[in-house]
Protein backbone atom coordinates (compact mmCIF):
# COMPACT_ATOMS: atom_id res chain seq x y z
CA UNK A 1 0.00 0.00 0.00
CA UNK A 2 1.07 3.56 -0.59
CA UNK A 3 0.03 7.14 0.13
CA UNK A 4 -3.18 8.01 -1.70
CA UNK A 5 -4.62 4.49 -1.71
CA UNK A 6 -8.30 4.16 -0.79
CA UNK A 7 -8.70 1.55 1.96
CA UNK A 8 -11.39 -0.10 4.03
CA UNK A 9 -10.84 -1.02 7.67
CA UNK A 10 -11.28 -4.78 8.07
CA UNK A 11 -11.16 -7.37 10.85
CA UNK A 12 -8.25 -9.81 10.40
CA UNK A 13 -9.32 -13.43 10.92
CA UNK A 14 -6.37 -14.20 13.16
CA UNK A 15 -7.08 -11.38 15.66
CA UNK A 16 -9.79 -11.26 18.28
CA UNK A 17 -9.26 -7.53 18.93
CA UNK A 18 -12.09 -5.77 17.07
CA UNK A 19 -11.49 -2.26 15.74
CA UNK A 20 -14.45 0.11 16.20
CA UNK A 21 -13.68 1.41 12.70
CA UNK A 22 -14.35 -1.84 10.81
CA UNK A 23 -16.23 -1.13 7.59
CA UNK A 24 -15.18 2.51 7.37
CA UNK A 25 -13.30 3.87 4.36
CA UNK A 26 -10.30 6.19 4.34
CA UNK A 27 -7.24 7.33 2.42
CA UNK A 28 -3.65 6.53 3.38
CA UNK A 29 -1.87 9.80 4.07
CA UNK A 30 1.40 8.52 5.54
CA UNK A 31 3.35 5.36 6.24
CA UNK A 32 3.92 5.79 9.97
CA UNK A 33 7.10 3.79 10.29
CA UNK A 34 8.71 0.62 9.05
CA UNK A 35 9.04 -2.25 11.46
CA UNK A 36 11.00 -5.46 11.58
CA UNK A 37 10.26 -7.95 8.80
CA UNK A 38 8.16 -10.13 11.11
CA UNK A 39 5.88 -7.24 12.08
CA UNK A 40 3.27 -5.32 10.11
CA UNK A 41 3.80 -1.81 8.86
CA UNK A 42 1.63 0.98 10.24
CA UNK A 43 -0.22 3.58 8.16
CA UNK A 44 -1.96 6.82 9.00
CA UNK A 45 -5.41 6.88 7.44
CA UNK A 46 -7.56 9.96 6.90
CA UNK A 47 -11.09 9.05 7.97
CA UNK A 48 -14.13 11.34 7.89
CA UNK A 49 -12.83 13.93 10.30
CA UNK A 50 -9.58 12.66 11.77
CA UNK A 51 -6.42 10.69 11.11
CA UNK A 52 -5.93 7.28 12.75
CA UNK A 53 -3.05 4.80 12.72
CA UNK A 54 -3.69 1.22 11.65
CA UNK A 55 -1.54 -1.85 11.19
CA UNK A 56 -1.43 -3.06 7.59
CA UNK A 57 -3.42 -6.20 8.38
CA UNK A 58 -6.42 -4.06 9.37
CA UNK A 59 -6.43 -2.34 5.96
CA UNK A 60 -7.73 -3.63 2.66
CA UNK A 61 -7.03 -1.64 -0.47
CA UNK A 62 -10.10 -0.77 -2.53
CA UNK A 63 -9.32 -1.42 -6.19
CA UNK A 64 -10.80 0.74 -8.93
CA UNK A 65 -12.04 -1.00 -12.05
Amino acid sequence: MKVGDLVEIVQPENHSLMSPFVGQVGVIVKKSFETASWQDDWYEVLMRNNIRSFRAEYLEEIKWK
